[in-house]
């Protein structure tokens, strides 16, 4: 997001939109922010915002930034902080379910570049 000319209003979003649909899309506001998932949150700058310039979500090949550990754990995180799950323990199984199935492909969108590194994997790894 550091490089990113989008305006950010710091709106909830209820719903998780394809990219490709472009007929609501408004070009100056943030992707994210109008449902689109975009990974800008926790990619490290660089690039200077050339999918972003041409209105294409950020896919992360940057690589997380310094400060995130983990950016896949860290994009669920911000996507369920737009989404409103902010009492995620008052929501029942279904419910985020619900809202998981809205993103397609977790793993895919998330760990496009990071998956091999992912605390998922060393996880597992230690159980081995």
């Amino acid at each position: 997001c550091d490089e990113c000319p989008l305006k950010r209003e710091n709106k909830m979003i209820s719903k998780i939109v394809s990219p490709t649909i472009t007929a609501n899309i408004d070009p100056e506001r943030c992707l994210l922010e109008q449902g689109i998932l975009c990974m800008g949150p926790v990619t490290r700058g660089g690039c200077e915002a050339k999918c972003i310039n041409v209105l294409m979500p950020c896919r992360g090949c940057m690589g997380p930034n310094s400060e995130i550990e983990d950016q896949g754990v860290k994009m669920i995180s911000a996507i369920a902080s737009i989404l409103g799950v902010e009492n995620e323990e008052n929501l029942t199984d279904q419910k985020i379910e619900d809202l998981l199935s809205r993103i397609k492909d977790i793993f895919g969108t998330f760990y496009r570049f990071t998956l091999p590194d992912a605390l998922l994997n060393k996880k597992v790894k230690e159980r081995r």
